[in-house]
């Protein structure tokens, strides 16, 4: 994330004249009039075109970074075009324009501020009406701008107000920014960090009105700062979604800022021939193990866990069971009680599972988190008998999560108990055979859920003929 603050601190250096002279200027207003002008009416263009697509392809995540990528550019369009000495005279509108032009975006995609369930909610059916108020802010705004360019204050960088206006402009932007490189973590997906990074060029210009002198470097600079940034969002969303609906896979939860969408996207083959594998030996434990998965990272998330930490808690919860593979099916798929003898088979297969991690390079470092999903906290779990804060936090996040869902559905050898009960088994053996902290965060979490379970985000994993097969193994050139 330390690399999303680059241009901020470039642009800083800039206007504080550490990187060069102060004497360092420009001044031609025809200059600024034919950049700005001609830039931000090509990104008109291009934002115009991811609204198109979000209209024509029915992606509603789409539409709020559209609007956010249309509003900078149009009210670009007015910065150039009102530019004191070619189309107009002295007006206040030229510096209007380029300091309300981020709230303006941050206002018309205001969903993307909020958080993911909500926008999960929001988008889908209030996709049209965004999308027509926006345009309709937009263009209403702009053209005010250009019949009275003089009924703004008179702005200029350095005053309270701009700095306050600069200030919720850099911290809004990089909120969605950073939302956006959190998830590209997770899904190990290089594609995604090109939006974040066009949010991130566009957060940069508003430093000026912290200190800039017209025509200066860094004056300059703001304006290629902003054109590109509009430029790399736009054109990565479009290049991003040229092919396929897998391709437009890999850039939803960057839009719609879900992690466990993210970690479908990312996760590497050897994770789907496992659970392709399961699927074929148990179905049961398949499904079990996805509804562990996605629980796990909910409640890693709920913990404060981001990134690659939350990427194995999740990894963890998926291949917990994996072991189970060597197992043979009449004890995998005995109804009733095992025997002594079959429950001590039972009992491997967490080294097992850890074996099979340890065969390869990229799932090496998730060993150590399946050997110890059935520790417990008092000591008295195996196969090693740690407790406390020996046991790795994957392992006592996923021990929580396994054993809710467990209770909680239908196995081969019980009737679910359901939510309640569960939950209530859960709170009684906390702190003894279960991480306390991670109980906790597991109830918040249910309870904030409609249904009883997860929804099925990571279904597909393990299904190499679904339609909307993950982009790692559909287009490996984006990963």
């Amino acid at each position: 994330m330390i690399i999303a603050l680059v241009p901020l601190l470039v642009q800083a250096a800039l206007l504080q004249d550490v990187l060069t002279p102060a004497t360092l200027r420009y001044e031609s207003p025809w200059a600024l009039f034919g950049l700005v002008v001609i830039a931000a009416s090509l990104c008109v263009v291009t934002s115009a075109m991811v609204l198109v697509r979000a209209v024509f392809t029915a992606t509603p995540e789409l539409v709020p970074t559209g609007l956010f990528f249309m509003a900078v550019s149009v009210m670009g369009v007015v910065h150039g075009l009102t530019t004191p000495g070619v189309l107009f005279g002295d007006n206040t509108a030229t510096m209007a324009s380029a300091l309300w032009a981020i709230p303006l975006g941050l206002a018309v995609a205001s969903p993307l501020l909020l958080p993911r369930s909500l926008q999960h909610k929001l988008l889908p059916r209030h996709a049209t009406p965004l999308l027509v108020a926006g345009l309709v802010i937009i263009v209403g705004v702009a053209a005010v701008s250009l019949a009275r360019p003089q009924m703004f204050p008179a702005y200029q960088p350095g005053g309270s107000v701009e700095r306050l206006l600069a200030t919720f402009s850099i911290l809004g932007v990089l909120g969605i920014s950073f939302r956006q490189v959190r998830l590209a973590q997770i899904a190990r997906n290089r594609g995604p960090l090109v939006i974040a990074a066009g949010y991130t060029f566009v957060a940069s210009s508003a430093v000026l009105w912290f200190h800039a002198e017209m025509f200066s470097l860094g004056f300059w600079a703001a304006h290629i700062f902003d054109i590109g940034g509009v430029f790399a969002g736009t054109i990565g969303i479009l290049v991003i979604y040229r092919k396929t609906d897998a391709v437009r896979n890999a850039l939803e939860p960057v839009l719609l800022v879900d992690p466990l969408a993210a970690l479908e996207l990312g996760l590497e083959p050897e994770v789907h021939r496992y659970i392709a594998d399961l699927e074929a030996k148990d179905p049961i434990t398949r499904d079990h193990v996805i509804r562990t998965s996605e629980l796990a990272l909910l409640v890693g998330e709920e913990m404060g866990y981001r990134g690659d930490k939350l990427r194995h808690i999740s990894l963890v919860g998926l291949l917990h069971d994996v072991g189970k593979l060597d197992i043979p099916d009449e004890i995998i798929n005995k109804p009733g009680k095992l025997s002594d003898e079959e429950f001590a088979i039972i009992k491997d297969h967490p080294v097992s599972g850890a074996n099979r991690a340890l065969e390869s390079l990229v799932l090496a470092p998730l060993a150590p988190g399946i050997r110890g999903h059935h520790e417990r906290i008092d000591g008295g779990g195996y196969p090693d008998a740690k407790q406390g804060d020996q046991i790795p936090i994957e392992s006592r996040i996923v021990a929580v999560c396994d054993s809710y869902d467990a209770m909680a559905n239908t196995r081969q050898y019980r009737s679910g108990m359901g939510r309640d009960k569960a939950v209530a088994i859960l709170r009684e053996h906390q702190g003894s055979q279960w991480d306390a902290t991670a109980v906790d965060a597991l109830v918040r979490v249910v309870s904030r859920q409609t249904k009883q379970q997860p929804s099925a985000v990571l279904d597909n994993v393990g299904r190499v003929g679904c339609d909307c097969l993950p982009a790692s193994l559909v287009e490996p050139e984006l990963v």
